[in-house]
């Protein structure tokens, strides 16, 4: 019976070859989009499944009372461990660590790598395989390391690098430190764990008695709030059982600058990397299905639409089916088996252009989703509940439609639901127009969003400066001296325009913060700090609203003196700062001076607002964690400009490698999610319009088709090319304009729901909404026209002669 079912089915497509290749394409196109877009989704959700005891596993996230008073996702150094010391029966397990970035030295190997500083359980709290070690001690003592088998190849060419040497240069004094590797990690999918701020992290030094640091642990300071911790629970306890532990602890240990200004939350690792910086991952994905379900949804209406177009051609065959004995049941059946051979043909070329379209689809949504060949059995399986939901969804309308049909008007070629039909028909009409509409003012608007961001007045000057980050962390005042020789040095090089030392650049990720309280009152504002030399100003062009930026004209410079932005002198309830005094830290900390005031910048992505900001001197105390030169270029020869700098960089730090990067490469990357999605949405937006175009050709073609006697008639009857094509052009119009009515709402919806996301956005308006609604009209009426000209060109007397 099924190979009668098949035989019938094939028949059936091959007869109808356009209607069927129609069909087969926009299947196989919604397929594919749904199969990559779901690869990258199920990886995106996969990030933390890996790690052991995950559904256990949080991550201890800082809400402060004042926005600017920490960072959130870190907390105070020695909570972790506190909890697990004083609640052993809600907590099994924790890690702590301490994400850095300095260069590593293996012979004469020199890269600059990311450090995590963390706990000595890593391996085996979150059950990461080693190629070499000890899994259950994988840190021998405090002058161990654990690299990963990438940095093994990297540094040494092979991977059992156990009890070779490594050297890093520890911030505090400047000095070189070696440390003995005792573990090499296998290369680990990405992970929250050994990826917390989105760079996978190369070498895992220990926390406890510190040798990096020089100055013990920095997990047992409390005053330290930049240590990210991890918890994990006992079976059975659930976050709100450690609020009230939580709470009590702080209360308990807090320094005085936390008190009362600091809570907890724990999140679930399970869903941290989507939940993570404002939901961007989560955004994304939903975007994205949303997208691909829309286009799935099109091709699926195609289907419909086609096939109910068709039905007049059988209903004699059903008819006859009827009264040679054939049930309901075999009918529907033989309909279904038609729908399902259609999609699995889809499916198989749509299998085919994933494999074309992985690595253009990899490099828009930066992920490396896997071949076909390597999906899991659970992939497979999605796979193929997707192909049999499509096929079930795409026939089975048509199949107990055309099944249910009065045998004797389906014997004449007649039915009675006609009228049904059509209404039907032109009501998935009106969906797949507003479907496509939404998506393209969605696109629009998300273009225009990115472009906005690449176009606004930062409040700086982002071109031509290029970052040097590979500097010895020597943070002290003999490091900073020896900091201002070399930038003597890069000042000499030919295109070289400018050069400023600074802790902080403005790339979205500022090195820390502090309060500032002003003399006259009490209260106070917790600022981000960066700390610069004084041609910071210059290289970025940096406005001054007021006062000197750090340094006098003269070239002098005392200690004390800080600048504060805008934003910061508002918060302070100042009309004008330069002279005031502050404390910095607290009512009785450093006395600061105030020489300067600069107009706002953005240091941020523009996703938030420019928050109160003050810049120190290098030299003061607190600001001696250098990072960066910016220099500015002012040349047309840059690779050679490059190449002199790096030769001075390998005569002064011959072990520091040379690592660089330009401004405007790391402003790019502030927005890299936004970029993704505007890439994938313009694919989306020309598949949408493509699947729409190929559905409103078939439709068309078909109607032409059974209304070939009317035209003629028509023309016999004195109707010109232009009344025929006009008939079209009305039906179609009315519901282009339905259509307008429900898309231009939902799209208004979807889109400010996005934009409420950003701080600084554009504002929506009427063109967008007005070229997408004339740009479907155009490319619709342009297909009708096409094909409506050669029908109603042709000759009446032999239409009239067809049966």
């Amino acid at each position: 019976m099924l190979a009668n079912y098949l035989t019938i089915a094939i028949r059936h497509l091959t007869r109808h070859k356009l209607f069927s290749l129609i069909n087969i394409a926009c299947l196989a196109t919604g397929i594919t989009f749904s199969l990559i877009i779901g690869s990258y989704v199920i990886n995106e959700e996969e990030v933390d499944s890996g790690l052991r005891d995950v559904l256990n596993q949080y991550i201890i996230k800082s809400k402060w009372k004042e926005e600017n008073m920490g960072p959130s996702n870190t907390t105070l150094g020695p909570l972790a461990k506190t909890m697990m010391d004083e609640y052993p029966n809600l907590v099994e397990n924790y890690y702590r660590f301490d994400p850095v970035e300095n260069t590593v030295s293996a012979g004469d190997k020199h890269f600059r790598t990311q450090i995590s500083v963390g706990d000595t359980n890593l391996v085996s709290m979150y059950g990461f395989p080693l190629l070499y070690g000890n899994p259950r001690k994988a840190f021998q003592n405090n002058e161990s390391a654990v690299v990963t088998e990438d940095f093994a190849r990297k540094f040494f060419g092979k991977t059992d690098v156990i009890d070779s040497i490594i050297t890093l240069q520890t911030p505090a004094d400047g000095n070189k430190h070696d440390f003995l590797i005792t573990a090499v990690l296998k290369n680990l999918p990405f992970n929250t764990v050994t990826s917390y701020t989105g760079k996978a992290y190369q070498v895992f030094l220990p926390m406890d008695v510190n040798q990096y640091f020089q100055g013990g642990d920095k997990a047992d300071n409390w005053s330290n709030v930049f240590v990210v911790g991890m918890l994990q629970l006992k079976n059975g306890a659930l976050p709100k059982d450690l609020e009230k532990p939580l709470s009590h602890t702080l209360e308990k240990y807090q320094p005085a600058f936390v008190k009362g200004n600091l809570t907890v939350e724990l999140a679930p690792m399970i869903n941290y990397h989507l939940k993570n910086n404002n939901n961007a991952v989560q955004r994304m994905v939903t975007a994205l299905s949303l997208v691909a379900g829309f286009i799935l949804l099109l091709a699926i209406i195609n289907f419909v639409n086609i096939n109910i177009g068709l039905s007049t051609y059988r209903l004699k065959e059903i008819g006859l089916r009827k009264v040679f004995g054939g049930m309901k049941f075999q009918l529907v059946t033989q309909f279904m088996v038609e729908a399902l051979v259609l999609t699995f043909a889809a499916a198989l070329i749509s299998v085919v252009l994933y494999e074309l379209l992985l690595p253009v689809f990899s490099q828009i949504l930066n992920t490396n989703p896997d071949h076909f060949w390597q999906f899991s059995i659970d992939k497979l399986a999605l796979l193929s509940i997707l192909i049999i939901s499509v096929g079930l969804a795409a026939g089975i309308y048509p199949a107990f439609v055309l099944s249910s049909s009065d045998t004797v008007p389906a014997i004449k070629g007649k039915t009675g639901s006609a009228k049904g039909g059509l209404v039907l028909r032109k009501t998935l009409l009106i969906i797949q127009f507003t479907l496509a509409a939404a998506v393209f003012i969605s696109a629009i608007t998300v273009s225009k969003q990115v472009s906005y961001f690449f176009n606004k007045d930062l409040g700086y000057n982002k071109e031509e400066v290029m970052i040097l980050s590979s500097l010895p962390h020597q943070w002290d005042s003999t490091g900073v001296i020896r900091m201002e020789y070399f930038k003597t040095l890069l000042l000499q090089v030919p295109g070289v325009k400018n050069v400023s030392l600074s802790g902080d650049i403005p790339d979205g990720s500022p090195g820390g913060n502090s309060s500032i309280y002003p003399r006259s009152n009490g209260n106070f504002i917790s600022p981000e700090i960066f700390g610069a030399d004084a041609d910071f100003a210059k290289v970025y062009g940096i406005q001054m609203r007021e006062g000197i930026f750090l340094q006098n004209d003269n070239g002098s410079y005392a200690p004390g003196n800080i600048v504060l932005n805008e934003s910061a002198v508002k918060a302070l309830g100042w009309d004008s700062a330069v002279g005031r005094t502050i404390r910095l830290g607290g009512p009785d900390g450093l006395l600061e001076t105030i020489v300067g005031v600069v107009k706002d910048f953005h240091f941020e992505s523009l996703q938030k607002p420019i928050q109160p900001l003050l810049i120190a001197g290098l030299n003061e105390p607190f600001t001696r964690s250098y990072r960066y030169f910016s220099i500015k270029l002012n040349t047309s020869d840059v690779n050679n400009t490059i190449t002199e700098i790096q030769k001075k960089c390998k005569v002064l730090f011959p072990d520091a490698g040379f690592d660089y990067s330009f401004l405007d490469e790391k402003f790019k990357s502030l927005y890299q999610s936004e970029l993704q999605l505007r890439k994938a949405v313009e694919v989306g937006t020309v598949l949408n319009i493509l699947i729409v175009s190929l559905g409103v050709f078939g439709v068309v073609a078909f109607t032409l088709t059974r209304r070939t006697k009317e035209i003629a008639v028509r023309k016999v009857l004195g109707a010109d090319v232009r009344n025929i094509i006009s008939i079209f052009l009305k039906e179609y119009a009315k519901l282009i304009f339905i259509s307008t009515l429900i898309a231009w709402p939902l799209a208004y919806y979807i889109v400010d729901k996005w934009l409420e996301n950003y701080a600084y956005r554009i504002q929506q308006n009427i063109f967008s909404y007005l070229f997408v609604t004339a740009f479907i009209l155009i490319t619709i009426f342009s297909l009708i026209t096409a094909q409506c000209f050669k029908t109603a060109n042709s000759n009446p007397v032999n239409n009239l002669r067809v049966e």
